[in-house]
């Protein structure tokens, strides 16, 4: 409840800062937002290349699931959209197993997870995140439930991680090849040059694009600051995307960047800019994702019912 107060409060700031909003500058933060999806799409376009050698691996098809699974990314926690990538994407590269796409996805997120850690080291040392102890303080931090039932916590961990070690075992024991399609997801990190050259630097470039999308939304909502501010802005935003409790990290990311730009602006002004960025940015994901599903799938979900007889084929008629 605390979450949804908090992300509650900001939405009513974003309200009364709405006449001030920069709406060129929004539009060029969406613009380097895109650019970066892009990019993204075709690095992993590269992975799948690399890991289906006897497939033909088209852009615009696994561009189009990867916008798709991002688009649900943004309204549903623990990266349901991931799901949908998986899906549109085997849809197009016909007997490509399933497992190898999968794995797939963790090539194309092990950068990130590099640069994440570098960006949350850089930002805990400059002081722009709390202390453990002062995330008690902050509101939609609600911790007393883990603390008050740590054991049973723990329990539900170590079982969950038991299972999981269970179900691998099921897998290597029933599914023949498993563990060559996993390592056929990875087959790009087998040859360094060819990941850094076609993964490494379209990532590296796409988290460029990505700060200054977080800088032009900050000068949209008048939040100062330069190209470092920014940089946090975007580690705090990516720390509380991470929390699967709420779609899109709605409160924890609010009450974040208040703490961690309080130097650059008023509470109210960074309320209105985080919750006006966030609404931006899903609404947008959606919007691109919904047509991308629509344009893969042929058809929307309230559409679905019994195809169309084709011309010359006559429905028979039982006799009354």
């Amino acid at each position: 409840m605390d979450s949804l107060q908090a992300f509650w409060n900001a939405t009513v700031a974003f309200g009364n800062h709405l006449s001030q909003v920069g709406f060129g500058m929004l539009a060029v933060g969406l613009a380097f937002h895109l650019a970066n999806l892009l990019l993204r799409s075709l690095a992993w376009r590269n992975i799948l290349r690399a890991a289906l050698p006897n497939h033909r691996v088209r852009w615009r098809p696994v561009a189009g699931a990867y916008l798709a699974g991002v688009g649900i990314n943004s309204i549903a926690p623990a990266r349901g959209g991931d799901v949908m990538k998986i899906y549109l994407s085997h849809r197009e590269l016909k007997d490509a197993p399933y497992t190898t796409i999968t794995t797939s996805l963790i090539a194309e997120t092990l950068f990130d997870v590099v640069v994440g850690a570098i960006l949350l080291a850089w930002a805990a040392t400059a002081g722009v995140l709390p202390s453990v102890p002062d995330l008690s303080s902050l509101n939609s931090f609600e911790w007393t439930f883990f603390a008050d039932h740590s054991g049973a916590f723990l329990t539900v961990v170590a079982l969950l991680m038991i299972a999981g070690g269970l179900w691998f075992a099921w897998i290597e024991h029933h599914v023949t090849r498993f563990w060559e399609r996993v390592e056929a997801g990875l087959a790009i990190l087998r040859t360094p040059k060819r990941y850094l050259r076609e993964v490494v630097s379209l990532q590296a470039l796409g988290w460029c694009l990505r700060v200054a999308s977080m800088y032009a939304f900050m000068r949209a909502f008048h939040i100062g600051g330069g190209v470092l501010d920014a940089a946090f802005a975007l580690c705090i935003a990516s720390i509380s995307t991470a929390i699967p409790f709420t779609p899109g990290g709605a409160g924890p990311q609010q009450a974040l960047l208040v703490y961690g730009l309080r130097n650059l602006a008023t509470s109210s002004a960074v309320l209105a800019f985080s919750v006006g960025m966030q609404f931006t940015v899903t609404l947008f994901n959606v919007i691109l994702g919904g047509i991308c599903m629509a344009v893969m799938l042929r058809r929307m979900p309230w559409r679905t019912g019994v195809p169309p007889v084709p011309d010359g084929d006559a429905v028979p008629v039982k006799p009354a």
